[in-house]
């Protein structure tokens, strides 16, 4: 033995700098009301396919995730991902939805002795000794399994409770017989045959349980729903909402200040009203959407999902992009008609008789000071979060940031490579002159009157200060950081004059 050399070297090892705050995926959020999807739930899927085979493939979401996958960017880029959350106005009962699978009454009849535990609530009822020797198909097996827990307890959830046989799926549904919160689960039985893995009510990987649960109005479910997961840049209701709902939730989203882009579609019996409604209220993009079966209202959310904000020159136009949409605009009057109502459409236009369609015209609604082109909100959406991770990841990997100028000039530091990455991207426009008000706006709020130069010639101008606060009568600091960046115009419309010698 010898003596520990720890006594006089003691070396500790680690990873500097190791934490890491990841950015936002700006993937679009659909909100639908498929009881496929548990209740305060949602899931994310990375191809259409994956869509069908959970909702199945003749599902409005799998239709949805099939146009939203396919399109390709000028940049040849893609969306990646796609989320859906579910959505639930009314009180729900609780619900299984079997693993599905490949049933037949063969795998039923030599069962006698079949048992299985069910628990809703609080109240947990165990089933044996079920026999199904006499069950002529699987609609009476549901039938043997609905009859046993119906005579298990006379409380409204069992008593009136469902089961039955989806041909579909090729498996066994339960449906509580009363709506409100109420959690349920299923265990294997302790006695006899087990069922439980047989009706495929147990199979972790794809047996759907969706608990009973109270309604919720639209802004309680975007609450809910961000904050289960944030992990989404665009959203829209699959479900046709109210213009109460709709301005319900374009409140909530505003409140958010730049967060989140939702998408509402129109027809044109309700677009007047509901630009009248929504006029005001900055960060909802409304689209004309007349018929059934297309969804132009996803176009600004794939673009979205499309962008890849780490590349160069990444940022696209949201005006003049095309995707596989009927036109529902193709006269001057309507396209007048619904530029006056702020309503993007679908529209057709024709150059030496070939007919040309495209996305216009990538507008939002708001207040004058609220973004109003989808771009610009778009690429502030990635600027913030992306700002917001750099500083979050600062502050988690120093051991301290010091409220001094060597404090400020880390986070100037973190600021000063997100805004390299705006400027590679395009969400920083350089080079664009810049209005006398802007110049004065500018010098206004730097307190410098030369600073526009720099916003002219660089892009942006950002500054860092140490600030004092009182909370709690103890005094504390924080940080303040004012950045002022070119944003990307895009041009609509190109003028020119002909003039011959």
């Amino acid at each position: 033995m010898a003596i520990s050399l720890d006594r006089y070297v003691d070396i500790t090892s680690g990873v500097g700098a190791a934490s890491s705050v990841a950015t936002r995926e700006l993937i679009g959020r659909f909100f639908t009301a498929n009881t496929l999807l548990p209740t305060n739930s949602y899931r994310e899927f990375t191809s259409s396919e994956q869509v069908g085979e959970y909702f199945g493939f003749s599902s409005d979401e799998y239709n949805r995730a099939v146009f939203y996958f396919a399109w390709v960017s000028k940049n040849i880029t893609a969306p990646q991902k796609i989320s859906f959350a579910r959505y639930n106005a009314a009180d729900t009962a609780p619900q299984i939805f079997g693993a599905p699978g490949t049933q037949s009454i063969g795998l039923w009849t030599p069962i006698t002795t079949g048992a299985f535990s069910l628990t809703i609530a609080a109240h947990t009822e165990a089933f044996t000794g079920l026999d199904f020797s006499g069950a002529a198909n699987l609609a009476a097996v549901a039938a043997i399994i609905q009859t046993a827990v119906r005579a298990s307890d006379a409380a409204a959830q069992w008593a009136s409770a469902v089961v039955t046989f989806d041909a579909t799926r090729s498996c066994f549904n339960f449906t509580g017989g009363a709506v409100g919160e109420a959690a349920i689960s299923v265990t294997a039985g302790g006695g006899g045959n087990d069922i439980a893995q047989l009706l495929g009510w147990i199979n972790p990987e794809s047996t759907i349980i969706s608990d009973g649960a109270e309604g919720k109005s639209v802004a309680e479910t975007l609450t809910f729903s961000t904050d289960q997961s944030d992990n989404f840049g665009s959203f829209t209701f699959m479900p046709t909402l109210s213009e109460d709902d709709i301005v319900a939730a374009a409140t909530w989203n505003n409140a958010r200040n730049v967060e989140f882009m939702y998408s509402v579609r129109c027809t044109s019996s309700n677009a007047e009203d509901l630009s009248n409604a929504l006029e005001d209220i900055g960060g909802v993009c409304l689209t004309l959407a007349p018929i059934s079966t297309e969804f132009p209202e996803q176009v600004p959310m794939m673009i979205l999902a499309a962008t890849d904000y780490t590349a160069l020159n990444s940022t696209q136009n949201y005006m003049f992009q095309i995707f596989n949409l009927t036109a529902s605009v193709s006269t001057d009057a309507n396209a007048d008609l619904y530029d006056g109502y702020n309503v993007n459409y679908y529209g057709q236009t024709q150059s030496a008789g070939q007919v040309v369609e495209f996305y216009q015209r990538g507008v939002m609604m708001g207040l004058p000071v609220d973004p109003a082109d989808q771009n610009t909100y778009a690429n502030e959406i990635w600027l913030k979060d992306t700002a917001e991770s750099a500083i979050l990841t600062l502050l988690l990997a120093l051991s301290k940031v010091s409220a001094n100028s060597k404090g400020r000039s880390q986070i100037l530091a973190v600021l000063q490579s997100v805004i390299n990455q705006a400027i590679l991207n395009g969400t920083i426009s350089v080079g664009k002159p810049l209005t006398p008000t802007q110049k004065l706006y500018i010098a206004e709020q730097t307190g410098d009157a030369k600073a526009w130069y720099q916003v002219q010639n660089q892009g942006y101008w950002v500054d860092v200060r140490i600030v004092p606060y009182t909370e709690d009568s103890v005094t504390k600091y924080k940080a303040v950081y004012t950045l002022i960046y070119s944003k990307d115009d895009i041009i609509r419309k190109v003028e020119g004059r002909d003039i011959l010698i």
